[in-house]
């Protein structure tokens, strides 16, 4: 049986290593969220849009199972607030599963499981978005968004996740066809509401890095809107993207919680990973790749700059503080980065530093 009617036809299928390598981000991501948000509120929520089954026929489980085992086994537990998970499949069959997988893990009061009756995401979101906020716009909320089909999830329902001043979005974005159907006759009419707009059709041109560029562009739709935003592609073995997961955010803080998943599960780049590198240590391990960072810091030439400036900055180029040290260290060594303020510190580049840029003709001008 093919893949896609194993999908459409079973109850519960195989897993595959993109699967895993998904779980794997929304393990870790969920890590850093819960550590944050739930210490902070008194409740919270996750809305699992494309629930599925909640387990595989070769035994892992499935996102809702992995979302609920990951606060219940968080090492912070004790000092959580509550946690909503609110569920959506749109089979019964599946829906009927995902209750018996539930009902195998330990209770818990600051635990709410909302399994839905069966329906659809496009249908069913706006009541969802109700029971996610329950009744209090200040809830934060975020949403895993895993769809099977690209018109399942234009991009006006993941603006619409995003109302809340507080939520935030991990979607799937399917590259892989976007790549494979992006010039096909007519396709444009799927395209179009998928990216929310036509800024898609530049990536069209795209022919090595076709698939990035498509991530790229749906990133600049979500920017456009306001919001934070972080990318990630799932491998096929060491190759291309299979597809992207894409973070949405209203807070900066949000990136704060990416970035360090990015960078565990690819160590070089922090852009994406297969099920045989992910999490796996690296040759370049010493030697991250942060040109981006380095570029950015160079223009700052001439200025002072504050150090909750340049690691908002680096965090927007998925970038976390040990590799700006990284560059400021660079930098510093070719005297074109100054630490100007406090005169003494017990490490180059501590928190609330002031660095002072120098462009590389100032430094050739002292030379002379």
């Amino acid at each position: 049986m093919r893949r896609v009617d194993e999908l459409r036809e079973r109850t519960v299928w195989k897993s595959d290593p993109h699967t895993q390598v998904k779980h794997l981000v929304y393990r870790h991501y969920l890590q850093c969220w819960m550590g944050k948000i739930l210490q902070k509120f008194p409740e919270a929520t996750i809305v699992d849009a494309f629930a599925g089954p909640g387990i595989y026929t070769d035994g892992p489980p499935g996102s809702p199972i992995v979302v609920a085992k990951t606060f219940l086994e968080h090492t912070a537990y004790r000092n959580f607030g509550r946690l909503n998970l609110v569920c959506l499949e749109a089979r019964p069959d599946r829906v009927e599963e995902l209750q018996r997988q539930f009902a195998k893990l330990p209770r818990s009061p600051q635990l709410n499981i909302s399994l839905q009756p069966p329906g659809t995401f496009a249908e069913q979101q706006p009541r969802l978005s109700a029971l996610a906020h329950r009744g209090r716009a200040e809830t934060p909320v975020l949403w895993l968004i895993d769809p099977f089909k690209l018109k399942s999830t234009p991009f006006s329902l993941i603006r619409q996740c995003l109302a809340g001043r507080r939520n935030e979005v991990l979607f799937t974005l399917f590259t892989n066809e976007l790549h494979r159907f992006c010039q096909r006759e007519n396709f444009d009419k799927t395209m179009t509401p998928y990216f929310g707009g036509d800024h898609w059709q530049a990536a069209t041109t795209e022919r090595r890095a076709r698939k990035e560029a498509f991530a790229a562009a749906y990133q600049q739709g979500l920017k456009e809107q306001g919001l934070f935003t972080g990318s990630f592609g799932v491998k096929i073995s060491n190759q291309s993207a299979r597809y992207h997961l894409i973070l949405a955010t209203h807070n900066e803080a949000g990136l704060k919680c990416w970035a360090p998943v990015t960078w565990k599960l690819d160590h070089y780049s922090g852009q994406g990973a297969s099920a045989d590198t992910a999490d796996a240590p690296s040759l370049f391990d010493e030697a991250s790749l942060v040109d981006r960072l380095d570029v950015a810091l160079r223009a700052h030439a001439g200025t002072e700059q504050r150090w909750e400036t340049l690691s908002s900055q680096a965090a927007r180029l998925n970038h976390m503080d040990k590799h700006l040290r990284q560059v400021l260290d660079k930098l510093a060594a070719q005297g074109l980065a100054f630490r100007v303020d406090p005169v003494r510190a017990r490490s180059a580049w501590p928190e609330g530093c002031t660095v002072r840029f120098y462009a590389p003709e100032d430094v050739a001008d002292e030379a002379s």
